[in-house]
């Protein structure tokens, strides 16, 4: 009986391990004789952290915001030359760029604890042979967004911290839904984001911006494609005929990225352009899944809904 007790435990143990990683659900586990810690990171990997995270290098621009976010400030030690929110982070050593961080900078830093995005595979696989703790945090919706911040609450012991910026998000996410609930489904505009103009390449449906612009009630033009930033072409979004036009604003100014619109072969009858709704947004505040996540939607949801929103 004991033996099949204890089989049953060790099958349930690993049970319940399968369902962390398959939803994505990032459990912590506290030896509490030792303190260590052990948390499931975003690819599914259980990493192990030894003690107070002190010294805390961060990768990708994403995961700087939520250790700032989180009050982290004094513990981050580097970050990339892409890490550009909130200014301080431009203080903080460089250990280069998001895609190809310098290792040997990294270590000279002495990290107890390096936060990195899903393309550092080979990055991550040296520093753990040099048994430095790294999460790899890569959010590209909501709900990962506060996995996100849970997690890095929970490995940098700031648990309360976490769940106050949740908190926080959610309520900005709430007061703007709120507004919006007033919305039939015919009052909702349709919307064309232009990631880049030559060629127009969009956003699909596996996109953090698609997940953006739903929330703040728009109808994306290219919902239909399963892809994060397909190529399009100036006609199939002159057949869509947008009502909103959304472009990062670091692109141009806006008499030249208009005018770059009207030059298109039948984009003048488009309702955006006929009805000047052409809005430059900034390019982090969309495209980084991180804190700010409810700023993004709100800016959304004003440029599209502006009266609903005159009295904020």
């Amino acid at each position: 009986m004991k033996s099949c007790k204890k089989s049953f435990l060790l099958l349930l143990g690993v049970a319940l391990l399968l369902v962390a990683v398959l939803t994505g659900c990032a459990k912590d586990v506290v030896d509490e004789t030792t303190g260590e810690l052990t948390l499931l990171d975003q690819m599914g990997r259980k990493v192990l952290i030894e003690g107070e995270v002190e010294r805390i290098v961060s990768l990708s621009p994403s995961n700087t915001e939520i250790l700032f976010a989180l009050g982290l400030n004094d513990k981050v030690v580097g970050v990339t030359d892409y890490c550009n929110y909130p200014p301080e982070a431009a203080e903080k050593d460089s250990v280069g760029g998001f895609d190809k961080p310098n290792i040997e900078v990294i270590l000279t830093l002495e990290p107890d604890l390096v936060l990195a995005g899903s393309l550092h595979e080979e990055v991550v696989t040296r520093l753990e042979e040099r048994d430095i703790p790294v999460l790899v945090m890569e959010p590209q919706t909501m709900e990962q967004i506060y996995e996100a911040i849970r997690t890095v609450g929970a490995a940098a012991r700031v648990k309360e911290a976490a769940e106050a910026v949740v908190s926080e998000i959610e309520q900005q996410i709430d007061s703007v839904q709120e507004k919006l609930a007033t919305l039939a489904d015919d009052e909702k505009v349709s919307v064309y984001y232009e990631l880049w103009y030559d060629p127009p390449m969009s956003i699909g449906n596996r996109s953090f911006i698609h997940e953006v612009i739903t929330a703040a009630s728009g109808n994306n033009i290219f919902a239909d494609i399963d892809d994060n930033y397909p190529t399009v072409s100036p006609e199939a979004v002159a057949e869509k005929n947008p009502r909103v036009i959304l472009y990062p604003d670091d692109h141009g100014t806006a008499e030249m990225v208009t005018e770059q619109f009207y030059s298109r072969p039948g984009w003048a009858e488009i309702s955006a352009l006929k009805e000047k709704r052409i809005y430059g947004v900034n390019s982090d505040l969309f495209s980084r899944p991180g804190p700010r996540v409810g700023q993004a939607i709100q800016e959304a949801a004003t440029l599209f809904y502006p009266k609903l929103f005159d009295n904020q």
